[in-house]
């Protein structure tokens, strides 16, 4: 079906990233949400069903007036928690819910747009429950983009780094990382990141994300060839280092009149710094100075990327919306 308004299939929609998408996606084209539960609002049509289930759980009407009403695909359906209450969920849902999907775009004959993550391309080291919880939805992600290869329907894979909260978001997803991280970091408690000060990680904004995937909804739209594959979306080199974040939390700390006793990172190796809960999640995604920058393929599609400068000023921006004490 190909429209002079097409339809995009978004899954996902109630999520960080989809929550996002939908709105920028909306302003352009039809937009009907496959959803499991809450209905999000701007959405064209909603649609229940579970990416958990083979056939998603549509009846055989539903699933072929859906897929003759579809011009692309976009996959935002994940789990994301660390710590899911049932441990099969990243395989259930990050992996086989992507076959799931990539067998619905073979049956419309459309293209998709997925959403991994950067964690697919690291196996993170460590035996302790945060390590093996981040190892397995690293290895879900890699599974699904390896499903996504063997589809015979064009595939954008779009592996992003962490993210920051959009600036016109109501409030940032505390219950996602880096946002609990700078929320715990503002608890102002001393050494509660054990981190070396020039380890780093890569944060986005959110609205560099929205702008690159809508702009390859847009290329898959068009059967643009260079579209299918792999798309790095990250800072690049714009990275932060742990020391770039302690500064934000600190700076905001003494314009709040909380001035810390002590720095808020610690020596990783000291026996008093073992790291657990988000610690040990934000440690886990630090990586080594030596280690070089993620790719980055924002130029293929977008006219700029963010600076140094507009990721530090996106830290400031983020750390004063997860004020604990604003809670």
């Amino acid at each position: 079906m190909t429209a002079a308004r097409p339809t995009v299939l978004l899954t996902g929609s109630t999520g960080v990233i989809g929550a996002n998408l939908l709105p920028a996606l909306a302003a352009r084209h039809d937009v009907t949400a496959l959803v499991h539960r809450r209905r999000p609002e701007g959405a064209t049509a909603c649609l229940q069903a579970d990416l958990s289930i083979d056939g998603l759980g549509l009846s055989p009407r539903q699933r072929s007036e859906l897929a003759a009403g579809i011009d692309v695909i976009v996959h935002c359906g994940a789990v994301t928690d660390f710590a899911p209450r049932d441990p099969t969920a990243f395989t259930n849902v990050n992996a086989d819910g992507t076959r799931r999907i990539l067998e619905l775009a073979e049956e419309a004959r459309v293209p998709v747009v997925l959403l991994s993550s950067a964690a697919a391309a690291f196996e993170v080291p460590g035996d302790d429950l945060a390590a093996r919880s981040m190892r397995a939805y690293g290895r879900s992600k890699r599974r699904a983009e390896e499903l996504a290869a063997h589809c015979s329907q064009p595939v954008a894979i779009v592996r992003t780094a962490l993210l920051f909260a959009a600036r016109n978001a109501p409030t940032p997803p505390r219950h996602q990382f880096p946002h609990a991280l700078f929320t715990a970091l503002l608890q102002a408690r001393p050494g509660a990141l054990p981190v070396q000060p020039d380890h780093w990680t890569d944060i986005l904004p959110m609205e560099t994300l929205v702008d690159y995937v809508t702009a390859l909804t847009e290329a898959q739209l068009r059967g643009d060839t260079t579209a299918p594959g792999l798309h790095w979306v990250t800072a690049g080199p714009a990275r932060l280092t742990a020391a770039d974040l302690e500064r934000a939390c600190l700076d905001f700390l003494d314009e709040s009149d909380r001035p810390v006793d002590g720095p808020l990172l610690a020596d990783p190796t000291a026996p008093q710094s073992r790291a657990r809960g988000m610690a040990r999640v934000a440690q886990l995604g630090f990586l080594p100075p030596e280690q070089p920058d993620m790719p980055c393929d924002l130029n293929r599609l977008l006219p700029t990327q963010p600076t140094r400068t507009d990721v530090l000023q996106a830290l400031a921006h983020n750390v004063r919306r997860c004020a604990p004490w604003e809670a």
